[in-house]
């Protein structure tokens, strides 16, 4: 198990040098399913995630909008790689989101006890079927393609028996991986805490991806010895058994932020810190231009045209589509949401499950939310809140609304204060509005309720019932003037008698003085 904090500490600073460090390989590629043949994966998923001390299993935590497992699951896939999950603890999560994302096409071994890496392939020998096996642990969202295909090229061109990712790692805190041990003509892997040798001259550690021959595999297995310590069968010591087979060992060596394993929060930052990088770079290179970049939180799935801008904060999450030369201002938060073409978003709006028109615009503090539709040059104001409605072309809505289940058309105007009282306290009503109409400010509008076209509404009006076309509805008290009342009034307040009064904590006079 890795556990110790392996992370930049100044994410701020090093940022230019992680967009350097992120190479081309990390994005997706169309590969030729034939390229790796006579291969399968085990994924190793069936540890408890002690170390992120929440009693729930690091697999199903997500990075960048996708869950840790899937980084792995669909690495595999794209590689057209026969892959079998070996699951354990909360097993139903880990098999839900897999099964969620893949169908039928990833198969499931499950470790009744988690007594190791070791003891998880043993559970899965069953179902080798390929040459070679592919084994890999199902924390390591940075692994690219390229890795696994370098792997697999040394591994049949060096006729090994073993082939495994290296990466340097020269750092005196680093605790968490296991060292690889090269002396004389031997090599083997422990422990971290089991080591104690120079870190100079020994400064690779085993990332944790690994080729075995499957009859290697199936002749050794279970010869591996339980730690005496932990009390677990670690499978880093079939390096050492082929070793001391004279068996072929290949080795390649990777980044080390592409092979980052999560075993803590901590490691879970630093990786999400790294993809959410490789992403921001993808969209600066067609043209988006992200104000402050490192405060911007953005998820997989995610597309955004060229020209926009994207301001501090933002945060733009899964199924989210952007046009091109859109404006998103600080602090707002998108998610499975379409932006048309040049439309703009002012600060610190939430927009959610919603399709946003050409030159719309929206906001600051407005909600747009639960499947609404916002029409082509329409505006959204300030403290507005759209909730399972459409606004119609030119339609306005400046000021302290709230429209829920609205039908609303083409060039209204809605005025400031203006509700829609959709609940009657059983069931949701619609409220119609027709292409021209207008709503004056303060307007109850009690649903199920229809106004017509180019009718208007009176300020401070509740409606209740159909308002025709072109008519104007005024549903109000009518106001009542009584002169010179306010002077009787004044007259019969009694004036405040200072003296008995008490004020705060301080007795009156006469109190004092006995």
């Amino acid at each position: 198990m890795r556990d110790d904090n392996l992370y930049p500490i100044d994410l701020a600073h090093n940022y230019v040098k992680i967009f350097k460090e992120i190479s081309s390989s990390h994005l997706a590629k169309i590969r030729d399913s034939n390229m790796l043949r006579n291969l399968q994966a085990i994924v190793l998923a069936a540890g408890k995630s002690t170390s992120f001390n929440t009693d729930k299993t690091k697999l199903v935590e997500k990075i960048c909008g996708q869950e840790m497992i899937l980084y792995t699951t669909r690495l595999l896939e794209s590689l057209s790689i026969e892959t079998t999950v070996v699951v354990g603890y909360q097993k139903e999560l880990v098999q839900a989101v897999v099964t969620k994302q893949h169908d039928d096409r990833i198969n499931f071994i499950v470790q009744q006890e988690q007594q190791g890496t070791a003891h998880a392939i043993v559970c899965a020998q069953d179902s080798f079927t390929q040459e070679n096996i592919l084994i890999m642990h199902g924390d390591m969202p940075l692994a690219t393609a390229d890795i696994i295909e370098k792997l697999y090229d040394k591994h049949i061109q060096s006729h090994a028996t073993v082939s495994f990712i290296i990466a340097h790692n020269d750092d005196p805190s680093g605790h968490a991986y296991s060292r690889v041990i090269k002396q004389d003509n031997s090599i083997k892997v422990i422990k971290a805490r089991e080591f104690d040798g120079d870190i100079n001259d020994h400064c690779f550690i085993n990332a944790g991806i690994y080729i075995v021959t499957k009859q290697f595999l199936q002749d050794n297995i279970q010869k591996i010895e339980k730690n005496h310590e932990s009390k677990e069968f670690y499978f880093t010591d079939i390096i050492k058994m082929a070793s001391d087979q004279n068996k072929k060992i290949s080795t390649i060596q990777a980044s080390f932020d592409h092979i980052r394993g999560i075993d803590t929060f901590q490691e879970l930052w630093a990786a999400e810190q790294i993809k959410r990088a490789e992403l921001i770079k993808h969209w600066m290179d067609r043209g988006v231009r992200f104000s402050m970049p490192q405060s911007v939180h953005i998820d997989l799935n995610v597309t955004i045209g060229a020209g926009s801008f994207i301001g501090g904060g933002v945060h733009i999450q899964r199924g989210t589509t952007i046009g091109k030369n859109c404006t998103i201002a600080e602090f707002c938060n998108i998610e499975n949401s379409t932006l048309e073409d040049h439309v703009t978003i002012y600060s610190h709006c939430i927009i959610k499950d919603t399709h946003i028109g050409t030159c719309a615009k929206v906001g600051p503090f407005a909600h747009v939310i639960e499947h609404s539709t916002i029409g082509a040059y329409a505006i959204i104001g300030n403290f507005v809140e759209v909730k399972r409605s459409t606004i119609g072309q030119h339609s306005k809505a400046k000021h302290l609304t709230y429209l829920g289940d609205a039908q609303i058309g083409s060039q209204v105007n809605i005025g400031a204060g203006t509700i829609t009282c959709n609940h009657d306290g059983n069931k949701k009503h619609t409220t119609t509005i027709k292409d021209g109409a207008y709503i004056g400010s303060n307007n109850t509008l009690v649903a199920p309720v229809t106004i017509e076209e180019n009718a208007f509404t009176a300020a401070g009006s509740t409606i209740t019932t159909l308002v025709p076309k072109d008519a104007l509805a005024i549903g109000r008290a009518r106001q009542v003037n009584k002169l010179e009342y306010a002077l009787k009034l004044r007259v019969s307040k009694k004036p405040v008698d200072k003296e008995s009064s008490f004020v705060g904590a301080v007795k009156n006079k006469q109190e004092k003085t006995t």
